[in-house]
């Protein structure tokens, strides 16, 4: 069995048991780790047994070397002695074994298993820490405070200052913890305090942490057409935020920040647009790019893809942003600052599927609670609690849960069977509003393309649910008109998709503001041409040497073009014409050659 798929399924208790072992040495008995712990560690230390994690060795028990990459410095302490000291001479080892009235014969090898052997009972280290002189001890207890690691003392060496009986140097508070074995070098100048030792110095009552009570949450038992209902109706809503957010970004780009994400400005102007929180962007442009469905380039744009996504039911449409959210490699919710796809968090598509298992046939209202108790039961398999109520608002979200409990859409994706068919039927497309006399138009479900497109031309989206409100304004329709629609278009296209007649509000509304839309134009103009002389002004707008120019007839007295001053006058010239300059005010500019000097 792999140690790391069986760490991963081990819950906190069995953990905090482990961990205590791994800072005793990792070669322990069961009531060393339960005095340390404060309770029985036996059934904890068996269930890690049964695993793989723990075997026995010469009657004591030995913890699997993989527990030291999840605890480094296990309840904050160094490495054991029996690894510090291999680092030893076996003239050092001598020393050390006859300070500590242990046999000082044999080869390198048996003096380390002597001294090790020693420290692996936790009386042999008390007692040995009580009669160290207090200058010693108050330098050690400021070791282990600081992570256990004294920095540049520099001493001489064990055996070297045993030989020379301290002669002609001044004793250092250190080197009686180091002729002990207390503490061993770790660099030319640095030294670290052995594991069991900073465990031996901290008060009589310290234990270990140890949670062996599940944190209470409020279960209760789904109801299956409630869950498939509430799932359902999150569906439709999710897959018509993304449809309203792609069809944003494809009339108007989302702008990407250096990193090739999207900023926090835009995100959060997209969530105040699409009526949703910031972290709901954040999985909509996560999904969207997984799926292919937008590109994030120099901005965010839909695909190809999206437009026949937009074809698909909406049951095939959910399955293809589930499917992405099962594959993504990071977990947008726990993103703070831009959103940017990572791939940094490969564990989190196993943490999707591990907190579905976990939370199997369970149903809860209170995520909360259920974030603590999952992260309880399993810590390595997700980042935190707050990691996990993170992924369970993103599932919600999705539909994956409905009613706090896992749908069929995700136990489809659990098993990898059809996720659409798991979804169910969720209704058709809507392609009629209701149109109402307070310039509002409503939405049953998910609007089509085509509606979302005209609507969305001529009424901002006021709010968004199981059903989305456009309301209309003079400003939107101004806009309308803008992009080219006509009033008797939008006549014709608004009634066409209305449960009803059209409300005569509504009616007034187009008809006003077509009625002053367009009564004062814009045009560019770089430069100007006045005279008095019509006839000349009209020979020159027809001269065709001066095409470039786009001269246009505003008045009799005056043409428009589109070149800069400087160039009008330069063809005007070539042509054969003699204009003279003027400044914006009108007045004349005279023209004096520049002369030069060094």
């Amino acid at each position: 069995m792999d140690p790391y798929e069986q760490l991963a399924g081990l819950d906190l208790p069995t953990l905090h048991v482990l961990e205590a072992a791994m800072a005793l040495g990792g070669l322990v008995t069961e009531a060393e780790v339960s005095a340390l712990v404060g309770a029985d560690a036996t059934p904890y230390l068996r269930r890690a047994a049964d695993v793989g994690l723990v075997a026995q060795l010469r009657g004591r028990l030995l913890v699997h070397g993989v527990l030291r990459e999840v605890f480094a410095r296990p309840l904050g302490v160094g490495p054991a002695a029996e690894q510090l000291a291999a680092v030893l001479s076996a003239d050092d080892l001598k020393v050390v074994a006859r300070n500590l009235g242990l046999p000082t014969k044999g080869r390198k090898a048996d003096l380390l298993e002597t001294v090790a052997g020693f420290f692996l009972d936790p009386d042999n280290v008390h007692a040995l820490v009580k009669r160290m002189p207090a200058a010693t001890r108050t330098v050690l207890e400021k070791a282990d405070r600081e992570g256990g690691q004294i920095r540049r003392y520099g001493g001489s060496g064990i055996a070297h200052r045993s030989t020379y009986q301290h002669r002609h140097r001044q004793v250092h508070p250190l080197d009686w913890a180091e002729e002990h074995g207390l503490v061993y070098r770790v660099t030319w100048e640095d030294y670290q305090l052995a594991g069991q030792v900073a465990l031996a110095l901290r008060a009589a009552d310290y234990r270990a942490p140890f949670q062996p009570q599940e944190p209470p949450v409020a279960w209760h038992t789904p109801d299956p057409p409630t869950v498939q209902r509430d799932a359902q109706a999150q569906g439709i809503a999710v897959v018509g935020l993304l449809s309203a957010l792609l069809d944003g970004t494809g009339r108007e780009p989302l702008a990407t920040v250096k990193a090739g994400g999207v900023g926090v400005r835009e995100l959060a102007r997209t969530a105040k647009m699409l009526g949703v929180t910031v972290p709901t962007v954040r999985l909509l442009l996560a999904v969207a790019t997984e799926a292919g469905l937008a590109d994030l380039g120099g901005r965010v744009i839909p695909t190809a893809a999206y437009d026949h996504w937009l074809k698909l039911g909406l049951d095939r449409r959910l399955a293809v942003m589930l499917k992405a959210w099962r594959d993504l490699a990071y977990l947008p919710s726990s993103q703070t600052g831009p959103w940017v796809p990572e791939h940094r968090q490969s564990w989190s598509a196993h943490a999707r599927m591990t907190a579905l298992q976990v939370l199997g046939d369970r149903g809860t209202t209170n995520l909360d609670q259920a974030a603590q108790w999952m992260w309880w039961r399993q810590p390595l398999a997700f980042g935190g609690a707050k990691t996990v109520r993170g992924l369970l608002d993103e599932a919600a979200t999705l539909g994956v849960l409905g009613a706090g409990a896992v749908s069929p859409a995700g136990r489809a994706l659990l098993a990898d069977t059809d996720i659409a068919r798991a979804i169910g039927d969720l209704g058709e497309v809507a392609r009629t509003a209701k149109l109402q006399a307070d310039l509002t138009a409503v939405v049953v479900g998910t609007p089509s393309p085509e509606l979302a497109e005209l609507l969305g031309a001529t009424a901002v989206v006021e709010s968004r649910g199981t059903a989305t409100t456009w309301r209309f304004s003079p400003a939107t329709v101004r806009g309308a008109y803008d992009a080219g629609w006509t009033q008797q278009r939008l006549i014709k296209d608004l009634t066409k998709i209305t449960e009803g007649g059209l409300p005569q509000p509504l009616i007034y509304l187009l008809t006003d503001v077509a009625r002053q839309h367009g009564s004062v134009r814009v045009a560019p103009v770089a430069s100007t041409l006045v005279s008095e002389d019509t006839a000349l002004l009209a020979q020159i707008c027809a001269d065709k040497r001066l095409d470039k120019l786009n001269l246009r007839l505003l008045a009799p007295t005056v043409l428009a073009s589109h070149a800069t001053t400087a160039d009008t006058m330069a063809a005007l010239r070539r042509a054969g014409y003699a204009p003279r300059r003027q400044n914006a005010d009108g007045r004349d500019v005279i023209e004096r050659a520049r002369r030069h000097r060094a």
